[in-house]
C-alpha cells in the first residue's frame, strides 16, 4: 500500500463524496478485507481493515472531517490530489511515545545503570579484596582496600578498620540523631500550627458570639422603643377620644340649655 495516500483514497471515493457514499464505501471494502482466502494474508488485511475504519470513522464525522481537510489544505495538499500524505492517527498511536514517557524512560534507564554500576563496583571491589587476601577479609590488603573504598565513599581518611568501622557507626548515631531532631521539631512545628489554629478559631468565635450579643441587644433596644412607642400612641389616641366625648357632651349639654331657653 502507498505510503503516500489519504482517507478518501483508502476508502476509494473522491473529496466531494457524501456520507452515504462513504459508508457504502466502507462496508464493501471491509467486505473485501474481511472475506475468507484474501490475497494480501490475515495481518495485512488487517492492518488495511483497520486503516479503513479509522478512515471512515475521521470522514462520517463532520467535525472530524473538516478538520482532516483543513490539515491536507494547509500543508498544500487539496483533498483529492494525487501523492497525499495520510495522518493515520490510530495506527500508530500503540507505537508511538510521549515526550514525557521517553523522559521517563531516560531516567528509569540511567538509574538503573547507576544501580548496575555500584553494585558492580562493590562486587569487584570485594573480587580484589579476596583475590588479595585469599579470602581473608581481615587480611591488610583486605583492610586497604576497604578503607579505600571507605575513603571514596565518605571522603574520610581512617587510620584502621575497626576506626572506619567507629567513624561509620558515629555517623550513622548522628544521622539518627538528626533525623530524631527533625521528626521533633516537625512535631512541634504542627503542635504550634494547631495551637495558631485553635487560637484563631477561639477569636473567630469569640468574634461571632459578640456580633450575635450586640445584635440581640439592637434588636432588645429596637423592641423597647417600638413597645414605649405603641404606649405612647395608645395613650394619646385615649386622650383625644376622651376630648372627643367631652366635646361631645359640653355640645349635648349647650343644646339642651338652648331648647330650655326658648
Amino acid at each position: 500500500m502507498k505510503q503516500t495516500t489519504t482517507y478518501y483514497d483508502l476508502l476509494e471515493v473522491v473529496p466531494h463524496a457524501d456520507l452515504a457514499e462513504i459508508s457504502t464505501a466502507y462496508l464493501r471494502i471491509s467486505r473485501e478485507l474481511g472475506a475468507a482466502g484474501n490475497p494480501l494474508g490475515a495481518a495485512e488485511a488487517a492492518f488495511r481493515l483497520k486503516l479503513v475504519r479509522h478512515a471512515y470513522e475521521v470522514l462520517s464525522n463532520p467535525s472530524r472531517r473538516s478538520d482532516y481537510d483543513a490539515g491536507l489544505t494547509t500543508r498544500g495538499n487539496a483533498p483529492g490530489g494525487a501523492d497525499q500524505p495520510l495522518h493515520i492517527e490510530v495506527a500508530m498511536e500503540p507505537t508511538k511515545w510521549s515526550p514525557i514517557r521517553r523522559l521517563l524512560t531516560i531516567i528509569a534507564g540511567v538509574m538503573i545503570f547507576g544501580m548496575v554500576v555500584q553494585i558492580s563496583a562493590v562486587f569487584m571491589a570485594y573480587q580484589r579484596a579476596s583475590a588479595l587476601s585469599g579470602g581473608d577479609p581481615a587480611s591488610p590488603a583486605a583492610e586497604k582496600i576497604y578503607l579505600q573504598e571507605f575513603y571514596q565513599t565518605y571522603g574520610i581518611r581512617a587510620a584502621s578498620r575497626a576506626e572506619a568501622d567507629l567513624l561509620l557507626a558515629d555517623m550513622k548515631r548522628k544521622e539518627q540523631a538528626e533525623r530524631e531532631e527533625s521528626q521533633q521539631q516537625r512535631l512541634v512545628e504542627q503542635q504550634e500550627r494547631e495551637q495558631r489554629r485553635f487560637e484563631e478559631e477561639s477569636r473567630r468565635l469569640g468574634a461571632e458570639v459578640s456580633a450575635n450579643l450586640r445584635r440581640a441587644e439592637q434588636e432588645a433596644d429596637r423592641a423597647r422603643e417600638e413597645e414605649i412607642r405603641r404606649k405612647e400612641e395608645a395613650e394619646r389616641r385615649a386622650k383625644e377620644e376622651d376630648l372627643a366625648r367631652r366635646q361631645r357632651e359640653i355640645e349635648r349639654f349647650r343644646g339642651r340649655s338652648f331648647s330650655s331657653g326658648e
